[in-house]
């Protein structure tokens, strides 16, 4: 695991060059840094949304430290591996697709990267650019992530993208409301509830 060759993939998704996952797809060195990079980017959207309550005027919030940066990047990043299980069966068991469940996790791990853009939510005024910019950024590399470890077309492969992201969605939107009266969640989930 070489730092300098995984920042240049990293600075190369940046750029939107794709065929970083055509590279770490069979490479089974790359699963442990691809995990890495999206507990990273969760933690720094966990990171951001602690910074939004924190930095803001905010009295009533107790725990976000808690709340947003350990449990909520915790959760999402619980979360985005989720996100590419659902990916996962819906591509094989609903479009019968061939499909390597690490391969799938090694392209869509490093797909997580925009997720980090979330520790600038703290920005007044401009916050919710980075609140949900970067999960469109992350959908749509995942969307090419997922095609890179699969032989489904691109139909089958954005449906199962938006299966898992929908599951994503809904659960850390459950989570970040359900707290009887603080946030729970990290990135814009931490960020969306309000004091009734």
């Amino acid at each position: 695991m070489d730092p300098n060759v995984i920042l240049n993939r990293i600075v190369r998704l940046a750029k939107l060059d794709t065929t970083v996952f055509d590279e770490v797809r069979d490479d089974t060195n790359e699963l442990v840094p691809a995990l890495i990079i999206a507990a990273i980017s969760s933690l720094l959207a966990g990171l951001g949304a602690w910074l939004f309550w924190e930095l803001g005027d905010f009295a009533f919030i107790d725990n976000a430290f808690l709340n947003n940066f350990l449990l909520g990047g915790i959760f999402m990043a619980v979360m985005y591996g989720v996100w590419v299980l659902v990916t996962y069966v819906m591509l094989v068991q609903v479009y019968k697709a061939s499909a390597d469940l690490q391969s799938l996790f090694r392209t869509m791990g490093y797909a997580a990267f925009p997720l980090a853009l979330c520790v600038l939510m703290f920005i007044p005024l401009i916050y919710p650019v980075f609140a949900l910019v970067p999960i469109a950024l992350t959908f749509v590399l995942t969307i090419y992530a997922a095609q890179s470890a699969t032989n489904a077309d691109s139909r089958q492969v954005v449906m199962a993208n938006l299966a898992g992201l929908a599951v994503f969605t809904l659960v850390l939107g459950f989570v970040a409301f359900s707290g009887d009266s603080q946030p729970i969640g990290a990135g814009i989930f931490g960020i969306l509830w309000e004091q009734p």
